[in-house]
């Protein structure tokens, strides 16, 4: 199974609270039956918010959730319309959401996010992902993260 596909990007979308985002991203994964627990997946969500922000430079925020409610590592792509206020004083509209199963087997967690922070560190990836009329370059680019599971 993948850890992106198409059906994960997500172009102009317009979330005005982080609440209704990680409500979004947990259905996204529950519905695809990846996940087992909506509450639990959210919940996830704040308790790593809580031990420091995910948010980054240039409205990117990287959330992450794991935790033994994700029965399969994914990566959801979200570009908002308007930016979404994160803390007090950081707001995002691009957003790399990682859900990676609570076992810490092969470093899956850790190896999906260097990817992605690899990758949003290129400008041009920036660049692509804030221009994209569809999800397909966005796809192509991301889609290295399937491979690996390989590893």
């Amino acid at each position: 199974m993948k850890v992106i596909d198409h059906n994960f990007i997500f172009i102009d979308t317009d979330f005005k609270t982080q609440k209704e985002l990680f409500l979004f991203l947990a259905k996204q994964v529950f519905s695809s039956k990846r996940g087992n627990d909506l509450d639990k997946i959210v919940e996830g969500f704040y308790e790593r918010e809580q031990e420091f922000s995910t948010a980054m430079d240039n409205y990117i925020a990287i959330p992450h959730c794991r935790n033994e409610n994700i029965l399969q590592a994914t990566v959801i792509v979200v570009r908002n319309k308007t930016e979404i206020k994160w803390t007090d004083n950081e707001n995002v509209k691009l957003i790399f959401a990682l859900l990676v199963p609570g076992s810490n087997e092969n470093q899956m967690h850790i190896r999906i996010l260097a990817q992605v922070a690899q990758l949003i560190m290129e400008e041009d990836f920036i660049d692509l992902v804030n221009k994209a009329k569809g999800d397909d370059q966005i796809y192509q680019r991301l889609s290295v993260l399937n491979h690996l599971q390989e590893g």
